[in-house]
């Protein structure tokens, strides 16, 4: 039941933001891989292909829902809710009766109630490094629970590897802290358990590199390796504050452009409850990593928390607050590290004053935010981006056109595959296909007789008018549809355009 609730409650959340571009891609994609195409031959992915993890997941959610807009919010509902259970789960460990329930409202508490805006944006939108907790949750959740059994390295590099093979991430936030956990620990004691885990944390790297040269030997997909050097050092000040930012955003400490400062205020000072119990753990976790009296699994969350944010500070991935994305596996994981830490010292038999105010106070969050999560619907947006030139094409009966990347796949799932738009960009005064989660049966001009061109008249760098008109000359009509700028040809614009770069 609180399944279910949470993820109609999520699923609310979800519909608030309007599909865009790379979710509308993903459900291509898994369309193709559940009808004839597995390896996705043809297709040039984006630098993390979710392959394995989320594209299946939107390959079941599909036989439900079909290609659509909303199959994009379901599935990002369904993870959420995934992601709040394992985080419970992992959270209560082995502790049972009192302890457990507060170790549980812990967790709950700083992951129920995800923030307006950037926060739904962020963790209730396409595949974008939320979804890659799960596995690293389930991975933990082995290293838990299967203590000292011989096929728990065996289980966790499996794991980690899946997660991997999908979203390079998984690496950095997973296997390293890992390696680096239980390579110190073995230093000191029980050196053929803890080393066999560092084995494992090897084991998950070999297991998705090795899948990717598999799948580059059978002519699966394209996917580009992640653009990530070190940023110059005179940059990380900034980066460290964009990221403190971006924490807040997941946290839901920073709440920008919400629109009721009363209640903006006071889910805020909540939300920084939550925040300051994880950043206590983590403090407290560390010191008793140092002494070696920390577990092996609390040590581990710390390392990778602080290996997730450290990346973002010293390298050059793009930092704003849509890029919280990636560091989005740092809410589970300091969800579940201050659950363990509070929840000990919560169900004390013989609770004094700051007890008993610490009880009182959890129980107040959890009713507050199970309050607001039930009374406040958000305002519902557009099935997707772009949906004006969607409903316009739709409308004409146009079936097949070209479009910058932003008003290309997600016209095409939006109209539930009716009007089908290959994303195109620019290059030089031409337009070519863009390399990048397309495919290049898209660009054939014997399968598609393509009429239209869709452009973003503020984002001139994904192609312009002026191109389309260098190329095939003026069009037949041109309509302007608020921001977006559509050219009619009574010509196949196929014929004789750039080949896909695959």
């Amino acid at each position: 039941m609180a399944a279910v609730g949470l993820f109609l409650a999520y699923l609310r959340m979800a519909w608030a933001f309007p599909i865009n571009g790379d979710g509308a891609s993903n459900a291509l994609q898994a369309w193709d891989m559940f009808h004839g195409n597995p390896l996705l031959r043809g297709w040039a992915l984006s630098d993390v292909s979710f392959y394995p993890t989320e594209l299946v997941q939107y390959g079941i959610v599909q036989w439900f829902t079909g290609v659509s807009a909303g199959q994009v919010h379901v599935t990002a509902a369904i993870t959420y809710t995934m992601i709040v259970f394992l985080a419970a789960v992992l959270a209560k460990g082995r502790s049972t009766g009192r302890e457990a329930w507060l170790r549980v409202g812990v967790a709950v508490a700083i992951l129920l109630l995800p923030v307006p805006g950037t926060g739904y944006q962020t963790l209730l939108s396409s595949p974008n490094h939320t979804g890659s907790a799960v596995p690293l949750l389930l991975a933990w959740l082995v290293l838990d629970r299967l203590r000292h059994r011989v096929w728990t390295p065996v289980l966790i590099a499996l794991l980690l590897g899946w997660g991997a093979m999908g979203d390079p991430l998984i690496t950095f936030v997973g296997a390293v802290p890992l390696a680096v956990v239980c390579a110190y620990r073995g230093l000191r004691a029980d050196r053929i358990y803890e080393f066999s885990l560092v084995a494992g944390a090897a084991a998950s790297v070999l297991v998705s590199r090795g899948f990717r040269h598999l799948l580059d030997a059978v002519g699966a997909f394209q996917s580009p390796h992640p653009p990530i050097e070190l940023a110059p050092l005179s940059d990380w000040p900034h980066r460290a504050w964009m990221t403190a930012r971006m924490v807040g955003v997941i946290f839901g400490t920073h709440r920008p452009g919400w629109h009721s400062p009363a209640l903006e205020l006071v889910l805020s000072a909540l939300h920084l409850i939550g925040f300051l119990v994880a950043l206590a753990a983590f403090g407290v976790t560390l010191v008793r990593m140092v002494r070696r009296t920390a577990e092996r699994l609390d040590s581990v969350l710390i390392v990778a928390i602080a290996c997730d944010l450290g990346a973002e500070i010293v390298s050059t991935i793009s930092v704003d607050l849509m890029a919280a994305r990636e560091i989005a596996p740092v809410l589970p994981m300091s969800a579940v590290l201050a659950a363990r830490f509070a929840g000990p010292w919560l169900a004390r038999g013989t609770a004094d004053a700051r007890v008993r105010a610490g009880r009182g106070v959890l129980a107040g969050v959890l009713a507050v935010f199970l309050v607001t999560l039930v009374a406040y619907s958000p305002p519902r947006a557009d099935p997707s981006e772009a949906q004006e030139a969607a409903d316009y094409l739709r409308e004409r009966g146009l079936s097949y056109g070209l479009g910058a990347y932003w008003a290309s796949n997600n016209i095409t799932v939006t109209t539930e595959r009716k009007v089908t738009v290959a994303p195109v960009t620019g290059g030089g005064d031409r337009l070519v296909p863009f390399c990048w989660q397309s495919k290049d049966t898209m660009y054939d001009a014997a399968a598609h007789d393509a009429r239209f061109v869709v452009f973003e008249k503020d984002r001139p760098f994904y192609g312009t008018p002026e191109q389309a008109e260098h190329m095939w000359g003026p069009p037949a009509e041109r309509h302007d549809v608020g921001k977006y700028a559509i050219l009619l040809y009574n010509v196949n614009l196929l014929e004789g355009f750039p080949p896909h770069c695959g």
